[in-house]
């Protein structure tokens, strides 16, 4: 008579098997695979996509990074717990993990723009000569382009006016020259059509989809730039996992009863 193979049974993992298990599974990934990745991704030579990984960690992941050094656990506090726990958080565990969700997602929405005008420099090969214009390219036809870069597209400020004036005026310096330029505003993501600013009718505004097809030729740039992040997303969580787990603990300490349940 066969015997059925006994199995080893396999308990509840504590804090320091668990936080080594998931260590063991987010090895650093080596750049030689990251880079690539991107680079399939992209549709761009590798040097470019060398460089776009390099800014996306310059830009966005140290700085995150960096953010959350400074920060607390008992700074979590400061934002009111309410708008979560009307939610049903009850762990200080769930609530710590949504509030610095909510940080990281501010932090990283004020640094993403800054890398996007970045991959649009770096694809299109263009320059940042100031005053009001974020990247100067110069078409196969001699035409200066000039662009004023907007991450997403938001109402009419005094910053933006400012901007349009900015772009416009460096078009009349453009014009002097043998080609002529074109100004353009360019919204990085959110904006669906092209039109001419109605204030400045020497600007155009265009389309997200349009200006990352007009910087890199490639058609659907911006979706391959969505498919590229979910890869270069690594790098933040390689950056911010440390810290993170820092300040939950702290929080835990400071709020948490016996249970892991809030008491604020």
């Amino acid at each position: 008579m066969r015997h059925p193979l006994a199995l080893p049974t396999i308990g509840p993992m504590t804090a320091e098997e668990q936080a080594e298990l998931v260590s063991d599974l987010l090895e650093p990934i080596p750049r030689t695979a990251v880079v690539p990745a991107v680079r399939a991704a992209l549709g761009l030579s590798e040097k470019q996509a060398d460089r776009i990984v390099q800014a996306f960690d310059d830009f966005v992941a140290k700085p995150l990074a960096a953010n959350l050094a400074k920060l607390r656990g008992r700074d979590l506090a400061k934002r009111n717990p309410l708008i979560y726990t009307v939610r049903g958080v009850e762990t200080v565990e769930e609530w710590a993990t949504q509030v610095l969700a909510d940080k990281e997602a501010s932090a990283i929405e004020a640094h993403i723009g800054t890398w996007l005008e970045e991959v649009a420099r770096i694809v299109g090969g263009g320059i940042k000569p100031g005053s009001g214009v974020d990247l100067q390219l110069q078409g196969a036809d001699g035409v200066v382009q000039l662009y004023a870069i907007q991450a997403h597209r938001t109402r009419r400020t005094l910053g933006a006016q400012e901007r349009h004036r900015g772009v416009t005026s460096r078009r009349a310096t453009a014009s002097r020259a043998p080609a002529a330029g074109r100004a353009y505003v360019a919204v990085l993501g959110g904006r669906a059509k092209t039109a001419v600013v109605r204030m400045h009718p020497d600007v155009t505004a265009l389309s997200s989809d349009d200006f990352w097809e007009r910087v890199t030729g490639i058609s659907d740039f911006r979706a391959r730039l969505v498919r590229a992040s979910t890869i270069l997303g690594w790098l933040v969580k390689r950056r911010s996992e440390d810290e993170a787990a820092r300040i939950k603990n702290e929080a835990l300490e400071l709020f948490g009863d016996a249970d892991g349940k809030l008491d604020l």
